[in-house]
Order: C-alpha cells, then sequence, then structure tokens
C-alpha cells in the first residue's frame, strides 16, 4: 500500500526552512483519518480531547510554518514540522506584559480546563496580568470550588469540551448561582462552530486557542466591562 500524505504547508519563495522530523514505528493513520488529523476534537482514541494537534498547527502557522504528514497503515508514521529561518540577526525583545488597569485586575479567577499543560500555562498568564487563580478540571469540580468561594471570584475562564459537564453547561450551572458573573468560554473552535446549538446564555467572551496575553488581555477586559 502506498503512503498517504497530507500537507498544509506552501513553501513561500525567497525563505529558507528548518525542518523538525518526527518518525514513530507505531500502527500507522488510516487514509480516512490523515485529512482530519488537525480538525478540532477530531479523535481516534476514546479518552483523547482531539485537540492537541489542532493547537500545535495554530503554533507553527502563527510562525509562519507548516506541517506534513506521511504514513502507512502498520508501517509507522512521519510528522515533519516547517520553519522559516532567519536570514538576518533580529534583537531579542522580551514580550511586554500589560498589566490590567488597577479598577479592573486583582483578585481572583476560576480557571476551568481538563489539559494539564493548558491549565498550567494559563494559570502563570493569568498571575503574570496580576490575579489569583483557583483551578478546576471540569465543571462538576469548577461548581463546587466556586460554591467553596463565590464571594472571592471576580470572573471564569473557562474551556469549552470537558468531560462529565461541558464548557456550555457549566456556564449556565454557575449562572444559576451567581446571575451577573463574568465568563469567558475558550475553544479550538471557530466562533460559528462556539454557537451551535441551542443556548440561551453566553459568555461575555470567546477566546480562541492558542491564545497570547494581548488575546487573553482583550478577554479579561471585555467580560469585566459587562458587569460594569
Amino acid at each position: 500500500m502506498e503512503n498517504d500524505t497530507w500537507t498544509c504547508f506552501i513553501p513561500t519563495n525567497g525563505l529558507i526552512y528548518s525542518c523538525l522530523e518526527v518518525t514513530d514505528a507505531g500502527c500507522g493513520i488510516a487514509s480516512q483519518d490523515i485529512e482530519k488529523l488537525f480538525d478540532p476534537f477530531f479523535s481516534t482514541k476514546s479518552a483523547g480531547r482531539g485537540l492537541g494537534l489542532s493547537v500545535a498547527l495554530g503554533i507553527v502557522r502563527s510562525h509562519g510554518g507548516g506541517i506534513t504528514v506521511q504514513s502507512e497503515p502498520g508501517h509507522g508514521s512521519v510528522f515533519r514540522v516547517f520553519f522559516p529561518v532567519l536570514t538576518e540577526a533580529v534583537p531579542r525583545q522580551s514580550e511586554k506584559v500589560d498589566s490590567v488597569p488597577e479598577s479592573e485586575g486583582g483578585g481572583t479567577v476560576l480557571l476551568v480546563e481538563d489539559m494539564f499543560m493548558m491549565r498550567h500555562i494559563a494559570t502563570k498568564m493569568l498571575e503574570l496580568l496580576g490575579f489569583s487563580v483557583l483551578e478546576a478540571r471540569d465543571g462538576v469540580e469548577a461548581i463546587e470550588v466556586f460554591r467553596q468561594h463565590q464571594g472571592e471570584i471576580r470572573f471564569v475562564l473557562c474551556d469549552l469540551a470537558m468531560p462529565r459537564m461541558d464548557g456550555w453547561e457549566t456556564l449556565v450551572a454557575l449562572r444559576e448561582l451567581s446571575p451577573g458573573l463574568p465568563m469567558i468560554l475558550t475553544s479550538g473552535q471557530n466562533v460559528a462552530q462556539r454557537r451551535v446549538g441551542d443556548h440561551f446564555k453566553f459568555p461575555e467572551a470567546f477566546l480562541s486557542k492558542p491564545y497570547g496575553f494581548k488575546e487573553l488581555f482583550d478577554a479579561i477586559a471585555r467580560a469585566l466591562a459587562h458587569k460594569k
């Protein structure tokens, strides 16, 4: 059987690219699945959330690169990640992180995220913006944490796709406890996909994954502005 190949990489003329190649000797990828690998929430594993490769592709594309996949069932897969190479030295500049204005910043955030690494990164980002963070791994845990700290929590940053209770269900449950609670839903889906379904309550802001400090800062500002 011939190898199946998928690519989202179209080189730009005049640029030089470096390539990171990762090869495995696993079971390979079925031909009907290879084009869906990077779709948000696509997974062939019952325990998977289907966001890892989607997030990875978003990060690579944000740097002007791309990814190709070559696989044959029963013979493993080859992932190649391409990044443009800088031909001139660029002065290193640390990313400037604005703090939330004093009138809006500070206080406690409830972060609801089932993926450990994304929860860890989001916590560090929120702390750099001046917030204290309470963590929950899903909606059920979030409700329990909120009941214990309801008087402290200024807003909630909540993932959309989670086990046991998803972001929409968590939003409704928390709004029952606190009708004016500002909420931000995060997702690897686009805006149109996020709004699919019958929802009678909406968050103050949506935040697309992956996000940086500016996107997070802007979402927080929008969420808190609704409370004024």
